[in-house]
């Protein structure tokens, strides 16, 4: 397969302005994500929700990765915030998550649920989304930590419960503890038999990821020849429609069609069109612009294969939150934190993080129903 090569220099000015730009945003998406995990509280026999996740994940699992080998969707409430609509929207994004890749999901409930009175419709779409998940072939783990847990606990497929917490409900697994409530909901994930995932063998960038910082959404190929497999991609129609990048490459050992860049005309999305037509494979929308071209809507809409979208300069349009991709990152800029803020992507990523981040994205879209 071809590699690309780069044209970058880190010395220029523009790229040392571009880079310093990034800089400063990534140091307001630092100060944001402190400040996120300073709620909540810390009582005597209680960890926060975060420390709860990182006592259930696998020692040196990377967040929100394996439980027992198994890869899971885990859903932690803050026992310091009641149940609101932000929340009961980022759930609702989570369990379609789950339920696309067929990923086990796992709640650890703590403290009241939303009130149905005030967010009624919401609400009852996350227990109507967890109903059917439970009725499905995609096993559903409730872990009771708190009082006042309501229905979830009761739609999923397995409960586990600290005792004093339970009362007089019907409990699968009885813990003593919270530390004993983990042990038990990692062997229900143990017991559910999914696929392990193998570790698939992948060759570095050829370049330093590092140079992601000053790069900017119009050098589509710089990009990818920092994040692809070996810097190798096998471009598609490369001296038609130049507008937009595709072709075919790998990411952590996955195959990927790629579509990056900005549509600004016609011949850029009959080009684009044509390939996810023909790609047959799990497609990555590199996004910084708007299209409106009939054929690549309809191209988009009409795919079948996974698709994970990573908006790197501040427009989804080729394949934003209306098309439902698997997976939705968006790169620091203007607006990203108010709109990640508002669920409409799945993350903010610094840069450097992005080629993990789709290589665990990749592996759960590949994962098999268990």
């Amino acid at each position: 397969m071809p590699t690309l090569s780069t044209t970058v220099d880190p010395r220029s000015p523009s790229y040392v302005d571009s880079r310093q730009a990034m800089l400063v945003r990534l140091d307001e998406l630092h100060e944001a994500l402190a400040a996120a995990r300073t709620g909540g509280y810390s009582a005597v026999a209680r960890a926060i929700a975060r420390e709860r996740v990182e006592l259930l994940l696998d020692r040196d699992a990377p967040f929100l990765e394996l439980v027992e080998g198994v890869r899971c969707m885990i859903i932690a409430s803050d026992p310091a915030v009641p149940g609101s609509l932000p929340a009961l929207k980022k759930v609702r994004r989570l369990g379609e998550i789950a339920a696309a890749n067929r990923l086990p999901r796992i709640h650890l409930l703590d403290g009241p649920e939303a009130d149905p009175a005030q967010d009624g419709t919401a609400h009852h779409q996350v227990l109507r989304d967890l109903a059917r998940t439970g009725a499905g072939e995609v096993p559903g783990i409730a872990v009771v930590l708190g009082r006042g847990t309501g229905a979830t606990a009761h739609l999923s497929g397995y409960s586990v419960a600290v005792q004093r917490l339970a009362g007089d409900a019907p409990v699968d697994f009885p813990a003593e503890d919270e530390r004993d409530a983990v042990r038990l909901t990692r062997l229900c994930v143990r017991r559910l038999n999914a696929p392990r995932p193998d570790p698939v063998p992948a060759a570095p960038p050829k370049y330093d990821p590092d140079e992601l910082l000053g790069l900017t959404p119009a050098q589509p190929r710089e990009i990818l020849a920092r994040l692809l497999d070996g810097s190798e991609f096998d471009e598609f129609q490369a001296r038609y429609g130049a507008g937009l990048v595709t072709g075919w490459g790998a990411l952590h050992g996955y195959p990927v069609g790629v579509v990056a860049g900005q549509s600004s005309g016609t011949e850029d999305a009959a080009k684009a069109a044509r390939f996810i037509a023909r790609a047959n494979a799990p497609l990555l929308f590199l996004d910084s612009g708007e299209t409106g071209d009939p054929a690549l809507i309809e191209a988009v809409a009409t795919s079948a294969v996974p698709h994970l979208t990573v908006d790197v300069g501040g427009g989804t349009g080729l394949c934003g939150r209306a098309y439902r991709p698997r997976f939705l990152f968006s790169w620091p800029g203007s607006g990203a934190l108010d709109r990640s803020g508002r669920l409409h992507d799945d993350g903010v990523l610094d840069p450097r993080d992005t080629r993990t981040a789709l290589g665990i994205a990749l592996a759960v879209a590949h994962r098999e129903a268990p």
